[in-house]
C-alpha cells in the first residue's frame, strides 16, 4: 500500500531505502544498542524520554558483551551497510530512465535519517519515495522509520511530497526470488528432494501484545509464508519466529524449539529461510547460521543449512523498481 503526505509537489525526486542498520565497528554495538532500545515505537516509558534513554543505556550495557560476539564473528562488523549500499546501487540503475537519486537510511546507524534528511532539502529534492526493506509492515519497523522520516522533515522544516510504501510481501518478483534461493538451496543436501526436507521460514518475533494491539505483522508473515509454500509445493514447511528478548511472551513457535523438536523426531535435512529479511545481517548469518546450525547439530540433525537472504538479488531489484514506479504512477 502506498500511502501519500503533501501531495502536489513534483520536481526532483528521490527514492530513500530504509532499513535498520548495524554497527560498521565492534565499538559501535553499544551505541547502535542504545539507539535500538531509545525507539519509541518499539518501547514506550511513561516519562519519556528521561525514562527511555535510561532503560536503553541500562539494556545496551548489559547486552553489549553478547552482541559483541556475534558482530565479532561476523568479522567485526555488521554487513547490512553493504548490502544495502549494493541495493541502492542496483535500483538506481534500473530506474536510470527517470534519472533518480537512491539514498540509503538507516534507523540506527549511520546514515541516519537526520542525515538523510538534511541531504535531501540541501540538493533540493521534492518528492520522497520512501521504501522501507521490510516487506511486511510493522509499527516497529515501517513504521518507526516513516515516523522518524517525518519527524526529521519537521525538525529541518522540510516539506517535500512523501510517497510511503508500507508492505510489499504480495510483490511475485519478490516472492519468486525467494522461490529461487530456496530451490538452489536445497540443492546442497545429500537428498535434495524436498520430501526429504524440512523447510523452516524463520521471522523475527515480536511480543503478542503488539498484535493484540492490533499491528498486522503477524498477518503479513502468515500470508507471506502460504504465498511462498504455495508457489514451492513442498510437503513439510513450517513457519516459526526468531530474536525474542525478555520475559515477554512472543509469536510461536520459536526456531529454536522446532529445530530441538525435529532433530529429535529423527528429521536428517533441516533447510531456514529467513523470511522476514532481505538483507543478510547478524540475525541470519549468526544467529540462524551460526548458533541455531550448532543447535540442530546438538539435536541429531544430520545436515542444516540456511538460504542467504535476497540481497541485491535481481528478483528483488525488480521489485523494488516495480514498486517505485508504481508510486510514481509511471510503471512500464
Amino acid at each position: 500500500m502506498i500511502r501519500q503526505y503533501n501531495a502536489g509537489m513534483t520536481s526532483r525526486t528521490a527514492v530513500v531505502l530504509c532499513n535498520l542498520g548495524g554497527p560498521d565497528s565492534l565499538e559501535a554495538v553499544e551505541p547502535f544498542l542504545r539507539n535500538l532500545f531509545s525507539d519509541p515505537d518499539i518501547f514506550r516509558f511513561p516519562l519519556a524520554p528521561l525514562t527511555q534513554r535510561l532503560f536503553a543505556w541500562a539494556v545496551a550495557r548489559r547486552r553489549r558483551e553478547e552482541a559483541s560476539r556475534g558482530y565479532a564473528a561476523l568479522g567485526g562488523a555488521s554487513p547490512i551497510g553493504a548490502n544495502t549500499q549494493d541495493q541502492a546501487q542496483a535500483l538506481e540503475q534500473a530506474l536510470a530512465d527517470l534519472k533518480l537519486r537512491v539514498f540509503v537510511c538507516m534507523r540506527y546507524w549511520h546514515p541516519f535519517t537526520g542525515e538523510v534528511v538534511a541531504a535531501l532539502k540541501a540538493g533540493g529534492y521534492t518528492r520522497v519515495v520512501l521504501l522501507p526493506l521490510y516487506p511486511q509492515y510493522s509499527l516497529t519497523t515501517s513504521g518507526s522509520a516513516r515516523n522518524e522520516f517525518l519527524r526529521q522533515c519537521a525538525r529541518l522544516h522540510y516539506s517535500p511530497d512523501v510517497r510511503f510504501i508500507d508492505s510489499w510481501y504480495e510483490d511475485e518478483d519478490y516472492l519468486q526470488g525467494i522461490v529461487a534461493g530456496i530451490k538452489a538451496a536445497a540443492a546442497r543436501f545429500s537428498e535434495p528432494d524436498p520430501s526429504a526436507i524440512s523447510l523452516l521460514l524463520s521471522a523475527h518475533g515480536v511480543p503478542k501484545r503488539l498484535i493484540a494491539a492490533g499491528d498486522p505483522y503477524q498477518h503479513g508473515i502468515e500470508e507471506t509464508a502460504r504465498l511462498v509454500s504455495a508457489r514451492l509445493g513442498w510437503p513439510r514447511v513450517t513457519l516459526c519466529y526468531q530474536s525474542r528478548v525478555g520475559p515477554l511472551e512472543w509469536l510461536r513457535p520459536y526456531v529454536d524449539d522446532v529445530i530441538r523438536d525435529q532433530g529429535q523426531s529423527g528429521v536428517g535435512q533441516i533447510l531456514v529461510y529467513p523470511i522476514a529479511f532481505v538483507s543478510d545481517h547478524i540475525e541470519t548469518l549468526f544467529e540462524l547460521g551460526m548458533t541455531y546450525a550448532a543447535l540442530a547439530r546438538e539435536a541429531g540433525v544430520r545436515e542444516y543449512y540456511v538460504v542467504p537472504a535476497l540481497n541485491a538479488d535481481p528478483a528483488l531489484v525488480r521489485a523494488l523498481e516495480r514498486l517505485v514506479r508504481v508510486a510514481l504512477k509511471e510503471e512500464r
